[in-house]
């Protein structure tokens, strides 16, 4: 159970007093010794956010490793206005505004790397809330193998995206990679001869040759706007952040049947259920077929940690209750981590990306035509040779690569 940190405060604090003007014991000196060191385990640990929480009597301190926080410090509540303002004050947001949500950029130069964050501070009850995310270009690969898709995979999306006009879609939950899958894409296309454009909200990887556009919707430049100036940038690809609306979808399929190779992401569950989501966003079914070159789903699942990797047996009632049959299971090499000092003793080190990937044969396009059910549609997939979220998971755990546990969580898609 989330249980709140067990710290008693060094001021008492009045029931009308206002914790920003609640002087801590520590010194400034100390407050950025403790930020200094948060940074430091964060990226030893190879944590990909940073959460400063207040609460009533007390802060806390969690990151997020291979998709789990944590708590790695916590301290009394009146300690934490400093260490709140020095964070701000490293991603040069303004100290003195404490009632509006601010967003910002932190470089930093940790055992001789240097690390950029993105900061976003949101007023809470009891004060800011900030939380850094790691955006690091290093993990950007235009071998799209080491991001875990196999070899037919890599190269049905480097296919896709090398053509000169269409669309490719990436689609899955918030922190599911997909931006990186995209900008790992677009890295094989940044090349001196094609102007590669992005429009972000925000920017997320700062990489040298592409145009990168932040959203401002403050200044009337939100995803649709942008598309629209770009275009008459002469750009030979481009990558919309996000389609969330359906002037942002109409305005990208406009551009991805007019020359231009655009990519983009969308929330849905699965790649079946992206046809669904455009045709209810308005577009026509003939552009869906005529511009759309791929779709791919993606998780991310924890990966075997290689350095106290085992192999393990796995139940026949297990196997039974993720559909495996004996033969597939006499093909596998189920393995998992005992736990060691290089993973914390989880089990656990990085993740690596489970796919899924449609792309439409002519049978598929009359059904789009049709107005075909979504199960239809994903039945027919299925049958042309077409790898669910489920099948890809599996295989990684045949391989070792990821446990049986870790697989059973796609269990329930077909």
């Amino acid at each position: 159970m989330n249980q709140p940190p067990q710290i008693l405060p060094s001021v008492s604090l009045p029931k009308a007093a206002n914790r920003d003007d609640t002087p801590s014991d520590k010194s400034g000196g100390e407050n950025v010794a403790f930020c200094d060191s948060i940074f430091a385990k964060a990226f030893q640990a190879g944590a990909s956010d940073i959460h400063f929480e207040p609460f009533e009597q007390a802060f806390r301190v969690r990151i997020r490793v291979d998709g789990s926080l944590s708590q790695i410090a916590a301290g009394p509540a009146s300690d934490y206005p400093q260490i709140s303002s020095r964070v701000k004050i490293l991603s040069e947001l303004d100290i003195s505004e404490r009632r509006r949500p601010q967003e910002g950029r932190l470089r930093l130069v940790i055992d001789g790397r240097s690390v950029d964050y993105r900061v976003s501070s949101v007023p809470t009850r009891f004060g800011e809330k900030i939380v850094l995310r790691v955006v690091d270009a290093t993990g950007l690969n235009s071998d799209l193998t080491k991001l875990g898709m196999n070899a037919k995979e890599a190269q049905v999306m480097a296919t896709a995206s090398e053509q000169q006009y269409g669309m490719c879609l990436v689609t899955g939950p918030t922190g599911s990679g997909k931006t990186t899958t995209l900008y790992s894409a677009i890295n094989r296309l940044n090349q001196m001869e094609r102007n590669v454009t992005t429009i972000e909200d925000p920017v997320e990887f700062n990489v040298f040759g592409i145009t990168q556009v932040n959203v401002r919707r403050d200044l009337d430049m939100d995803f649709p706007q942008v598309l629209r100036l770009l275009l008459r940038q002469d750009p030979d690809v481009i990558l919309v952040g996000e389609i969330r609306d359906t002037e942002t979808a109409k305005t990208s399929f406009q551009a991805a049947m007019t020359g231009h190779m655009v990519l983009s992401t969308l929330h849905t569950n699965d790649t079946v259920t992206a046809i669904a989501r455009l045709r209810d966003m308005g577009i026509e079914p003939f552009l869906i077929t005529a511009a759309l070159k791929v779709v791919v789903a993606q998780r991310l699942a924890r990966r075997i940690c290689q350095h106290c990797r085992a192999p393990v047996n796995v139940s026949a009632a297990q196997l039974k209750s993720l559909g495996i049959s004996p033969a597939q299971a006499e093909k596998a090499s189920f393995h998992r981590g005992r736990g060691c000092t290089k993973c914390n003793g989880s089990g656990c080190r990085g993740r690596v990306a489970i796919f899924e990937m449609l792309t439409l044969s002519e049978k598929l396009h009359d059904m789009i035509f049709e107005n075909a059910s979504v199960d239809a549609i994903r039945q027919q997939a299925v049958k042309e040779g077409m790898r669910t979220l489920r099948v890809s998971a599996l295989s990684k755990a045949f391989q070792g690569i990821i446990t049986i546990e870790e697989a059973s969580l796609f269990s329930g898609r077909s």
